[in-house]
C-alpha cells in the first residue's frame, strides 16, 4: 500500500505542469493598442508605445503559480549545487516536457529511480512552501 500524500500533492503537480506555459505567456509582448480618432476611424498610432514595449506580469494567480515554480528552481540551484543540474532534468522530463516517468528520466540523468523520485518530491514540497500550502 501507498504512502499518503499531502492534500496539496496533485494540485502542486499541475502547478508545476503549468509553468511552460506561463513562462512562454509572460514572454509575450503585449498586442498593441491602437487610438481611436473623434472621426470615427483608427488612427493607426498605438495609444501608449510606452506601454507596448513593457514586460507585463501574469494576471496574479497566474503570476503566483509562476512564481512559486521560479523560487523552487532558485532554492534547488542554491541548496544543491551539486545535483541542482540533476534534479531539474528530472523535472524537466517528467513535468515540463512530459516525456518520461519518474524511472525513465531516473535512467536518463543517471541517478537511482528511488533517489528522482526523492528529488521529485523535495520539489514539489519548495513548490508548496512557495505556495503556503505547507
Amino acid at each position: 500500500m501507498g504512502r499518503a500524500r499531502e492534500p496539496y500533492w496533485h494540485y502542486v503537480k499541475s502547478i508545476i505542469k503549468e509553468y511552460p506555459k506561463l513562462e512562454k505567456e509572460l514572454a509575450t509582448p503585449l498586442s498593441p493598442r491602437f487610438s481611436v480618432s473623434l472621426e470615427g476611424g483608427v488612427s493607426g498610432k498605438p495609444a501608449n508605445p510606452t506601454q507596448d514595449c513593457v514586460i507585463h506580469d501574469l494576471p496574479p494567480k497566474k503570476q503566483r503559480k509562476y512564481d512559486a515554480v521560479s523560487n523552487a528552481i532558485l532554492k534547488t540551484r542554491l541548496t544543491h549545487p551539486n545535483t541542482a543540474s540533476d534534479r531539474l532534468k528530472v523535472i524537466e522530463m517528467v513535468y515540463w516536457k512530459q516525456s518520461h516517468t519518474v524511472a525513465g528520466a531516473a535512467m536518463h540523468v543517471p541517478c537511482h529511480r528511488n533517489i528522482a523520485g526523492k528529488w521529485q518530491g523535495e520539489f514539489i514540497r519548495l513548490v508548496a512552501e512557495e505556495l503556503d500550502l505547507v
